[in-house]
């Protein structure tokens, strides 16, 4: 049998395979979704993804189970970099109107950038064919916005003084489809997307109709 130091050694180098073997992980799926975005599921191989980030396709099998789990993990994490603007949003000691006004902010000029209409382009594309795409934008994309919005909403109007608490997650239902909805309708078919006029008028009026659907004293 192994003696104490033969098998600290074996745990300390299954220590270090682990660390590897997730740091391999995490850059197949980076370098897979830039290369899935801009070609499509199908204009991209494994082996190409494994010679621009390393590892082998027996690291995709491992972690992702195949091709189709690593696009879904890819779409995921091209969605995450998308919203880290929105996610990283720093409202601490704003009001409910500069807040508001902040985190609209950060949602539509997200949504506008090139890369996310790249990204959601490539999902109207391949989401019929992999229903499990379709869950995993929802999840990483509206859900993460909305229950954004839904937390400073309740932050915001439980402090203050009124009418009873509004449905939140409603109010930011509504918030997210009238600051992104119409613009990046419009911008996933258009040649340019909307201008800082038009995206602070949109900001604005969200702003302005969810103050008022609040109820008074809020």
């Amino acid at each position: 049998m192994p003696d104490a130091a033969a098998r600290s050694t074996a745990r300390r180098s299954s220590s270090r395979r682990t660390g590897r073997g997730q740091a391999t992980c995490e850059r197949l799926r980076r370098v897979a979704a830039c290369l899935f975005v801009s070609r499509g599921y199908d204009g991209v191989s494994l082996d190409e993804i494994v010679q621009a980030a390393g590892g082998s396709k027996t690291n995709i099998y491992a972690f992702y189970g195949g091709k189709e789990g690593l696009f879904v993990a890819a779409i995921e994490e091209a969605l995450s970099e998308v919203l880290r603007p929105l996610t990283e949003a720093d409202t601490q000691g704003q009001g409910l109107e500069a807040g508001l006004t902040r985190l609209g902010r950060a949602l539509i000029d997200a949504l506008l950038s090139p890369p996310a209409l790249a990204l959601h382009r490539t999902l109207v594309g391949e989401a019929g064919r992999f229903p499990r795409l379709g869950a995993a934008w929802y999840a990483a994309g509206p859900a993460t916005s909305q229950a954004i919005f839904a937390a400073f909403l309740t932050r915001r109007l439980a402090a203050r003084p009124g009418s009873a608490m509004p449905d939140v997650q409603l109010l930011a239902r509504l918030f997210h489809d009238m600051v992104a909805g119409d613009l990046h309708h419009r911008a996933l078919f258009e040649p340019e997307p909307a201008g800082e006029a038009e995206r602070a008028a949109a900001v604005a009026a969200a702003v302005q109709a969810v103050r008022a659907l609040a109820g008074p004293g809020r």
